[in-house]
């Protein structure tokens, strides 16, 4: 009797122990099987950079930017203190200016507001609330408050779509024209 009461304490402890054992192994590998969260990274400025388009090895634009953050939700870079060059295929070009802008990366558009001007090499001055520059058809929108002075006319509208040097100019809403008069 006493070795089958010792027998049965034995194989009581042996269950326990093992349960014990069992139950430690599932809780730690579990938790080893859990993802992490992955710590959120701020987005990094970079600071005085430059961005540029090359096709058939000539450049088509250059921008020298003050500041320059990733926003992935928009693909987009966000830029401030903007300067660049847009190229006509003639030589000819225009030096835009900017406080703020962004160049969004699918389709290379680049959107410039925060008093965007821009300064034609064969004369001519554009402003505009906001600038964007059509990387696919090589031209310019210009919205809000769009005034062009070039050569003895000056054109105002609240749209205008023109190429790089406003040689072909298509204004929109409330466009009016003059000639013979200075900015």
């Amino acid at each position: 009797m006493l070795t089958k009461n010792k027998t049965l304490k034995y194989v009581i402890i042996g269950i326990v122990l093992l349960a014990g054992v069992l139950a430690w192994l599932f809780a730690t590998s579990s938790t080893k099987n859990v993802p992490r969260a992955v710590p959120q990274v701020a987005p990094h400025e970079i600071k005085n950079t430059n961005l540029q388009e090359e096709q058939n090895g000539k450049l088509v634009w250059k921008l020298d930017i003050d500041s320059l953050i990733y926003d992935k939700s928009q693909d987009a870079n966000i830029l401030k203190g903007i300067k660049g060059i847009f190229y006509q295929e003639d030589g000819s070009s225009i030096t835009i200016t900017a406080a703020d802008g962004a160049v969004y990366m699918k389709n290379k558009t680049i959107v410039l507001t925060g008093d965007p001007r821009g300064e034609v090499s064969t004369g001519g001055v554009l402003t505009a609330d906001k600038l964007t520059w059509l990387n696919d058809k090589k031209f310019i929108v210009a919205e809000g408050k769009v005034k062009i002075v070039k050569d003895d006319a000056v054109a105002t509208a609240d749209k205008g779509t023109m190429d790089t040097v406003i040689n072909k100019i298509k204004l929109e809403g409330k466009a009016l024209v003059r000639k013979g008069v200075e900015g």
